[in-house]
C-alpha cells in the first residue's frame, strides 16, 4: 500500500486534471463524478492501509465505467483512426486514454505494492510461455498471421506509450483489484482462473475468438502477478505481448 504523503500527489494530479478538462470542453460532468469517486475511494483504502471488499468492488465498477465510456466521461482525442496495419487486416483507431490515465494515477500507487508471493516462478519462463500460448491460439482460430513489418518509429512509439496506459488500467482493474480481492475470498487458484475468465468476457465486444485469446493471455497475466507477488510483471508482460501482437502479427486482426 502506498505511503499516504506519496499518494497525496497522484490524487491532487488526478483532480486538477479532471477539473481542467472539464473547465476546457473535454469532460462531461458525470465524469468528473466518477473520478471523484475513485479519488475517495482511495482515500478511504490508503487512510486504512488495506484496499477493503466494498471499496474494491465499488472501485472495480467505477472504473469499467471510466474506461469503457459507459456514460459521458473524458474526450479521447484521436491519434489515428480506421488504419489498415495488412491489406486483410480489420481497421484500427488509437486513442488517448484520458479516462483510463486518470484511472491509473489514482490507484496504481495503492495496488502495485507486493503480495503474499508463493514460490515464485521464474517471470520470464511465466511470460514466455504465456505469449506462445496467446500466438498458438490467436494462429489457430484465424484471428491472427504472422505478419512481420515495420510500422515506423514515430507510430511504434505512439502505440507502445498509449498501450502501456492501457496495460496499466487493466492490470489495476483485473489483477490490482479483482484477483486480489478474490485471492482473499476464494483462494489463489479459483481468483486466477476466475479472474482470468472475466478479462476475457471483457473482451467479448470483440468476438469469441478474440476473448478466448484474451483469457490465456489473462491466465499468463495472473499467474506472474500471483507468483510474483507484484503487479509490475504483469503490466511488462501484458504490454509486451500488445507490443509483439502490433510489431510482428496481423493487427489488431484478420477481417
Amino acid at each position: 500500500m502506498a505511503d499516504l504523503r506519496h499518494w497525496s500527489l497522484a490524487l491532487i494530479l488526478s483532480l486538477a486534471t479532471g477539473v481542467g478538462a472539464l473547465l476546457a470542453g473535454h469532460a462531461e460532468p458525470p465524469g468528473l463524478a466518477v473520478l471523484i469517486a475513485l479519488l475517495g475511494l482511495g482515500l478511504i483504502a490508503a487512510i486504512r492501509g488495506a484496499v477493503g471488499p466494498v471499496v474494491a468492488a465499488i472501485a472495480i465498477d467505477l472504473g469499467v465505467i471510466l474506461s469503457l465510456h459507459l456514460w459521458p466521461s473524458f474526450e479521447n482525442p484521436p491519434l489515428w483512426q480506421d488504419r489498415r496495419f495488412c491489406r486483410d487486416c480489420l481497421p484500427h483507431s488509437l486513442y488517448l486514454p484520458v479516462g483510463q490515465a486518470l484511472l491509473v494515477a489514482a490507484w496504481l500507487p495503492l495496488v502495485i505494492g507486493r503480495w503474499r508471493a508463493a514460490s515464485p516462478l521464474p517471470p520470464l519462463t511465466a511470460g514466455l510461455a504465456t505469449i506462445a500460448a496467446a500466438v498458438a491460439l490467436g494462429i489457430a482460430t484465424g484471428l491472427l498471421r504472422w505478419q512481420p513489418g515495420w510500422p515506423g518509429l514515430s507510430l511504434l512509439t505512439l502505440f507502445a506509450a498509449v498501450n502501456l496506459v492501457t496495460v496499466a488500467a487493466e492490470e489495476v482493474l483485473f489483477r490490482g483489484l479483482l484477483q486480489r480481492h478474490l485471492l482473499a475470498r476464494l483462494g489463489a487458484a479459483h481468483a486466477w482462473w476466475l479472474t482470468a475468465v472475466l478479462f476475457g468476457l471483457a473482451h467479448l465486444p470483440f468476438g469469441t475468438e478474440f476473448a478466448a485469446v484474451a483469457t490465456v493471455a489473462g491466465l499468463g497475466y495472473g499467474w506472474v502477478a500471483w507468483k510474483s507477488g507484484s503487479l509490475w510483471p504483469a503490466i511488462a508482460l501484458h504490454w509486451l505481448v500488445n507490443l509483439l501482437h502490433f510489431s510482428l502479427f496481423s493487427y489488431p486482426m484478420l477481417a
